[in-house]
């Protein structure tokens, strides 16, 4: 005989409960009416649409970007892809910056061509040009999306958004990546952008565990957004959803050891002799210092120093530290490097290479929170020393 279905006996727990469930059941058909298609009563349907964890968490996201609201994806890469998909049609035209992940730069540079979206690529090297060729392209074209990545890696560069906000249409959609800088270290959406972006992989996470994108901002786009999460799919897992939650609990804390970490790292880097130099957003060095004081709370823990070596001696470099993990990412307990043109940018050319400002002895190391500054600081002194050509 055939088990009677059994309601949840409590849910008075204090951590949320985890869903892995791939269907929702209604009661009856009123049940169906007042939650699937009037919408007036919470409930599930379908695991690709519905997971209470996932909704839990989301809430969380708004409340912590000053959000109006939130969805979670399967990666970063998905929260992107989904959100230029869901808000550019054939015909619109969007801007870009040169400097932004490499990945995000194919949709613009390969995928949505093809889709006949007409992309605008400008450089924010120098915050003004980026202005003023904005301003330019926003005369010229009926502008439909603008998409910023603040800071950028590895340069970390910045945008000035008071500026740009003055020359960009009431109508034209600004979207961030800020992956680099979450709350609390920056707020897009206090500064005028509409959609913020995050690879949740990172420093949401903090853990080097979990996979996971998203996309907070204003109701009327995520609900845009959202329709095109649930026809393709691009979902986080509820495990996923819950290991997040767990993440935001010390988000603030981790940030603001990270923050401490970069900047006492950074120095030591900026007087080293044997680096060529440092950027750093909190380093008065840093092209855009001024910007890092105006937008940002704190300046994380990626820090990008350049040798003056070819490929192949920054390689020795890297291959005599004893510390690091050799790694591509970032927020993660543990201490990351990893030599640009050999990682991220291998499948450039030097012409390529040149167009975005990466040298062959660019180096990014990526802070984690555990281990000891000075002991990792000593490693990356006595791998320079040793690996002199």
């Amino acid at each position: 005989m055939p088990n009677k279905r059994r309601l949840e006996p409590y849910n008075n727990s204090i951590n949320i409960p985890v869903y892995n469930s791939a269907s929702y059941y209604f009661n009856n058909k009123d049940d169906v009416i007042d939650g699937m298609h009037k919408k007036t009563k919470q409930i599930g349907r379908y695991g690709r649409y519905n997971n209470p964890t996932w909704l839990y968490v989301e809430d969380r996201l708004s409340e912590l970007s000053g959000a109006e609201d939130t969805l979670l994806f399967a990666s970063g890469m998905a929260a992107h892809f989904t959100t230029f998909v869901a808000l550019l049609n054939k015909g619109d035209h969007v801007i870009f910056p040169s400097e932004c992940y490499r990945q995000v730069r194919n949709i613009f540079k390969k995928i949505l061509p093809e889709l006949g979206i007409e992309t605008h690529e400008v450089s924010i090297v120098d915050p003004e040009f980026f202005v003023s060729e904005v301003s330019r392209i926003c005369k010229e074209h009926p502008v439909k999306l603008v998409h910023l990545e603040m800071p950028s890696s590895p340069h970390m560069y910045l945008i000035d958004l008071d500026n740009l906000k003055n020359v960009i249409p009431k109508e034209t959609i600004v979207t961030m990546d800020s992956s680099f800088s979450p709350p609390p270290n920056f707020y897009a959406l206090k500064w005028g952008v509409d959609i913020t972006l995050f690879s949740g992989t990172k420093y949401l996470n903090g853990h080097g565990d979990i996979i996971v994108g998203v996309a907070s901002g204003r109701k009327d786009l995520i609900d845009k957004i959202n329709w095109y999460r649930d026809t393709t799919g691009a979902i986080a897992d509820g495990q996923v959803a819950y290991l997040l939650n767990r993440s935001l609990h010390t988000l603030e804390l981790r940030m603001k050891e990270i923050n401490q970490r970069g900047m006492y790292v950074a120095e030591y880097l900026e007087k080293n002799s044997l680096i060529k130099n440092v950027l750093y957003t909190g380093l008065s060095s840093h092209p855009h210092y001024e910007l890092g004081k105006k937008y940002l709370n704190g300046h994380g823990g990626v820090v990008t120093f350049t040798l003056d070596r070819n490929e192949e001696d920054t390689a020795k470099f890297i291959d005599k530290l004893e510390f690091p993990y050799m790694a591509s990412n970032f927020g993660a307990p543990q201490t990351l490097i990893e030599q640009s043109t050999f990682f991220t940018y291998f499948e450039y050319s030097e012409e390529e290479l040149n167009a975005i400002g990466v040298s062959y002895g660019t180096v990014r190391i990526a802070l984690g929170y555990t281990g000891d500054m000075d002991s990792l600081i000593a490693d990356i002194d006595q791998a320079l020393k040793s690996s002199i050509y």
